[in-house]
């Protein structure tokens, strides 16, 4: 009995082992793991969710239906009858809704703004909420203290959608911001326009051929327009020149064009004197007095010079983008746009801005923050190089035009002197250069004390 059990016993075990053996192998494939992709999948979904930032609410503002105020000296009402103004005035509704303002625009006179400015400020009710500020006011209410910085609300670099290029603009030289744009307007920008006909009919390389080559420089500047300076009529009378402009459009062009400025903003100083602006005086100066290639106006140096670049009389003629319209319309000669040439002491083309108007907030205002993120929802900053090429576009009819005049956006050396009242003085100094009553080195030495004079008494607010 004891043997029978014993082998029953072992037989079950036996049967044990076998169905556990089937069961959990044998024959049968083992279950498929789970492969490479599938736990780097489910490792990434992981991995995905731990790094899931908690969704951050936009801001919500409500300022109590305020209204907020944008001044110019226009009124920048947007048009519902153009696309542009349909467009516009659908993003103003949103974004009123948004802050729960009435956004209005206010035209204050351009040469009222400063006094406009000041006394509503000192008031305590500045009279916009953001004002357009003229270039030749900028300095004087900046030093006044009348400014809000934006610094003193947001980290400008991180909180704003404004380029370097603008935040330094902004600056002044002071390290903190207090004016804006959404872009530096392209027609405020320079350079040099051209005749396409002088000079192919002189058989000459255009300036935009030379640019390509690399040789638009001073030298060959120099050298195409005492080419174009000649008698047609062949009676030995000059009826075709080489150059025009008014005498301060060619001595500024020639000072920044060589690396130099006028007045420095960093230092605050009148800087005529710097090697690189003397060799730009003493340039100007043999354009007039040694090579004669220059068609001086005939009393109104505003009208003169672009009257005979749209009349074919000369081949070249530097001046700001804004001038198209001048003569675009009336001129039957084709044009074209390349950079001032290159000076010898300059690495490269250099435009001097010597203007910008800008926007800044006055002290005093309530919500500076919101009122600047208002101002900020209102700019098409997605579409501005796009916006600028269709500008540009409108302008030139070659495409290597209207990529100098975008290009001059990356070539700008900010040279802003508008307000601190040096504007006499400079034009008596380029007038007495080109008529030859005074050398570059004196005329500068006689008349830049003068200049910084009218800097100072600008900047200590005595003024």
């Amino acid at each position: 009995m004891t043997k029978m059990k014993t082998l029953s016993i072992l037989s079950l075990v036996i049967v044990l082992l076998f169905v556990l053996s089937a069961c959990s192998g044998g024959n049968t494939p083992p279950p498929a793991k789970p492969s490479d992709s599938s736990n780097q999948e489910a490792e990434g979904n992981k991995n995905q969710e731990e790094e899931k930032e908690p969704v951050v609410e936009e801001e919500k503002y409500d300022l109590g239906g305020r209204e907020i105020r944008f001044s110019a000296w226009w009124d920048g009402t947007p048009n519902p009858d153009t696309p542009e103004g349909e467009k516009a005035l659908a993003l103003q509704a949103e974004v009123e809704k948004k802050y729960n303002v009435k956004i209005k625009y206010v035209a204050q006179d351009m040469w009222e703004t400063a006094e406009k400015f000041s006394s509503t400020v000192m008031a305590g009710e500045p009279f916009a909420d953001v004002v357009l500020v003229p270039h030749v006011f900028v300095l004087s209410l900046l030093k006044g203290g009348y400014y809000t910085a934006l610094d003193d609300f947001m980290n400008v670099k991180e909180e704003s959608k404004l380029s370097d290029l603008i935040i330094e603009s902004g600056s002044y030289g002071t390290g903190k911001t207090y004016g804006f744009l959404n872009s530096v307007a392209l027609y405020d920008n320079t350079g040099l326009f051209y005749n396409k006909r002088i000079f192919q009919d002189a058989g000459l390389p255009t300036p935009t051929e030379l640019q390509e080559q690399g040789k638009w420089d001073w030298d060959t500047f120099v050298d195409v327009a005492k080419k174009l300076t000649v008698s047609k009529s062949g009676n030995g009378k000059i009826d075709q020149w080489g150059l025009t402009g008014s005498q301060m459009t060619l001595g500024s062009y020639l000072i920044y064009s060589n690396g130099g400025v006028i007045y420095d903003e960093g230092t605050e100083k009148i800087a005529l004197d710097s090697p690189n602006a003397m060799e730009g005086l003493e340039m100007m100066n043999k354009l007039y007095n040694d090579y004669k290639i220059v068609k001086r106006d005939e009393g109104n140096s505003w009208e003169d010079p672009v009257r005979y670049f749209r009349e074919g009389k000369v081949a070249m003629y530097p001046a700001g983008l804004w001038e198209v319209g001048r003569f675009q319309k009336e001129m039957v000669d084709e044009y074209a746009f390349v950079p001032f040439p290159k000076g010898p002491k300059a690495d490269g083309f250099i435009m001097g801005q010597p203007q910008m108007h800008i926007n800044v907030i006055p002290r005093g205002v309530k919500d500076p923050k919101v009122v600047y993120k208002i101002w900020e929802d209102l700019q098409d900053f997605e579409h501005i190089d796009e916006n600028n090429r269709t500008t540009a576009e409108s302008w030139f009819t070659d495409e290597a035009s209207v990529e100098n005049a975008l290009n001059t956006l990356k070539i700008i050396k900010f040279a802003r002197y508008g307000g601190l009242n040096i504007d006499d003085a400079m034009w008596d100094l380029v007038r007495d250069i080109s008529d030859s009553k005074l050398t570059p080195a004196s005329g500068v030495a006689k008349l830049m004390p003068v200049m910084q004079a009218s800097v100072d008494k600008v900047l200590k607010g005595t003024e």
